[in-house]
């Protein structure tokens, strides 16, 4: 499920899209006592969002501080989760394995960037890392989509994806200025690059 350029706007969310934002920035401010930056993913156009990965905690912050439709390239075993699969599909998230050799998923991912989409990418998440990290450097050539680098502070996951949800713990989410590369540019120079502007956030 790959949604259209223009669907991605906030003004163009279906009621039950407007919905789930609200109720997750309810949640993030005034539950989890968040804060976060303006976000600086661009107005409209293909862009990856490069964010380090501590909790189940993350992609709620970068939904909730963001007023465009993010996808996420999500573990297999979360989509296969019955009551959580509807809620994945309303933002088009993508399923990988965490093996991290999911070809089919890196197409799919082109296509939504190459439909002007905005994809959520945690190249040292749970998915096998070096595989994460080789895709989102094969994404940026192909796409030639900005990489807009975000750090997550002050949260943990506990030892259940609940009691993480449950716990408050006063998130804080840092935006950097979007990353252009060149088409050329090769995969060292997009991670090592992406990997610096994360960690300068602060």
């Amino acid at each position: 499920m790959v949604l259209a350029a223009a669907a991605d706007q906030i003004g163009n969310w279906t009621v039950l899209q407007r919905a789930l934002h609200r109720g997750i920035v309810c949640y993030a401010r005034r539950y989890q006592g968040s804060h976060w930056d303006a976000s600086t993913v661009p107005a409209s156009g293909a862009a990856i969002i490069a964010c380090n990965h501590l909790s189940v905690l993350d992609p709620l912050l970068l939904i909730a501080s963001n007023q465009r439709l993010i996808s996420f390239l999500v573990a297999q075993e979360y989509y296969d989760l019955r009551w959580l699969r509807p809620w994945l599909d309303l933002s088009a998230c993508i399923p990988v394995r965490r093996d991290g050799r999911d070809l089919r998923a890196l197409l799919q991912a082109r296509r939504l960037l190459q439909n002007g989409r905005v994809l959520g990418i945690f190249p040292e998440g749970g998915i096998a890392r070096g595989g994460m990290e080789k895709g989102l450097a094969w994404l940026v050539r192909e796409s030639a989509a900005p990489v807009v680098p975000a750090r997550i502070l002050g949260v943990r996951q506990y030892s259940s994806d609940w009691q993480t949800w449950l716990r408050r713990q006063h998130p804080v989410l840092r935006y950097g200025v979007p990353l252009h590369f060149h088409p050329d540019a090769d995969a060292g120079e997009i991670l090592g690059a992406t990997r610096s502007a994360i960690t300068t956030l602060a």
